[in-house]
């Protein structure tokens, strides 16, 4: 994964100003000449980007099977629930692609063999409650006019009898419950994305119908060095190109283990929910990533190849109406690699200096320049020597 610096900023035109330049004033170089490239510093956007990719996914997807609660999804190995009897299907009101309400009615399945078994249940809960009350008879009896050996015998006959009744409850609840679980229902409002049962056969002890909720996120893995400047709440930009949109998202989870590690540098997940998703957009698809880590809008800005010197003290060489240049102490607010946002020194409209027609045709000079090791572009927030190039400044 790499860093993505981007200025969201339009610039006039880079402009050719015809200056000579005449290097042999200022060292023992041979002579060479160039003409300068500026642009103008203008108001927009400073913004510094961490980029990744990775795929759109439903934020929860349910499973529902019959005879128990519908279960979380929470990864492709989620052990789904199983059921403990048949269940015959004797209705099927949804299919894969289908946005249900939630508490819509998707599934039936017949509940006979079930009812047998909660009569069956009832008629034990019935007799558990009259040995309770039994057991209590004794016990109460044995304490008014038995033996210690009948009172202790007493009391474990009314234990025994009590656990016998909170069993047949638990059992006959259990089986109400199934009952109730035999009518699939939405536990969200969302889409169904998968349906694997049939009226008229028997349901599969797993999940019968699953159901993904319209909000989608994209989990990326971000490298180590990268993730101290995220923080849940961030803003990010998603693009899906399968559909051909860009979405605006928000960091809401950064796990604290790391996922990856690939020739020895380690990645950590992080999680991004897409606001409002359009209807084209499915879980699965392809996504670049950018997280905005730090911005300054509004501001006055100029491209960070026309700063010059060290952090805490940079110049920008101005290029004057009548052609002459003079250096000018700016002091500077948010850098990136692209872009440094200028916050006094120079207005807006101002023609700074970003490089030399030498440097497009490749030509370099032995006394400094604008080519490589010129006008470079300043470290994030380390001290970097930018060096500048040798001029003849104008008055």
């Amino acid at each position: 994964m790499k860093r993505k610096l981007a200025a969201l900023v339009v610039l006039v035109t880079v402009g050719i100003a015809a200056l000579a330049v005449t290097f042999g004033n200022f060292g023992a170089a041979a002579a060479t000449t160039s003409q300068y490239l500026t642009t103008q510093a203008a108001v927009g956007t400073v913004s510094d980007d961490v980029a990744a990719t990775g795929s759109l996914a439903s934020a929860t997807t349910y499973g529902l099977v019959f005879g128990a609660d519908a279960y979380l999804i929470t990864s492709s190995d989620t052990a789904a629930p199983q059921s403990t009897r048949t269940w015959s299907v004797t209705d099927v009101r949804v299919k894969p692609g289908d946005s249900v309400k939630a508490g819509q009615v998707l599934a039936t399945a017949a509940t006979s063999d079930a009812q047998r078994d909660l009569a069956s249940a009832t008629g034990e809960l019935r007799t558990a409650n009259i040995n309770l009350a039994s057991a209590e008879d004794q016990l109460t009896t044995a304490e008014d006019s038995g033996t210690t050996a009948q009172i202790n015998q007493a009391k474990i006959g009314l234990y025994a009898a009590q656990n016998a009744k909170t069993k047949a409850s638990q059992d006959r609840n259990a089986i109400l419950k199934e009952i109730k679980a035999a009518t699939l229902r939405a536990p969200i409002a969302g889409i169904v994305t998968a349906v694997n049962v049939t009226k008229g056969f028997d349901a599969p002890a797993g999940a019968a119908i699953t159901i993904a909720s319209p909000t989608l996120t994209v989990t990326t893995d971000v490298v180590e060095s990268d993730l101290a400047s995220i923080q849940n709440g961030q803003t990010a930009s998603i693009t899906v190109g399968a559909i051909g949109a860009t979405l605006t998202g928000t960091v809401t989870a950064i796990s604290p283990t790391a996922s990856t590690s690939s020739q020895g540098v380690v990645s950590y997940p992080v999680t991004i929910t897409i606001q409002d998703p359009p209807a084209t957009a499915r879980a699965g698809m392809s996504a670049d990533v950018s997280i905005t880590t730090a911005s300054a809008n509004n501001v006055l800005v100029v491209p960070a190849s026309a700063l010059q010197g060290t952090t805490g003290n940079y110049t920008v060489l101005v290029l004057e109406a009548n052609g002459t240049t003079r250096r000018v102490q700016v002091e500077v607010g948010l850098v990136t690699n692209a872009m440094a946002e200028i916050k006094s020194g120079i207005a807006e409209g101002t023609n700074v200096v970003t490089g030399t027609t030498a440097e497009l045709v490749g030509n370099t000079t032995t006394g400094g320049g604008f080519g490589r090791g010129g006008f470079g572009i300043p470290g994030g927030g380390g001290t970097q020597r930018i060096q500048g190039p040798n001029v003849k400044v104008g008055n």
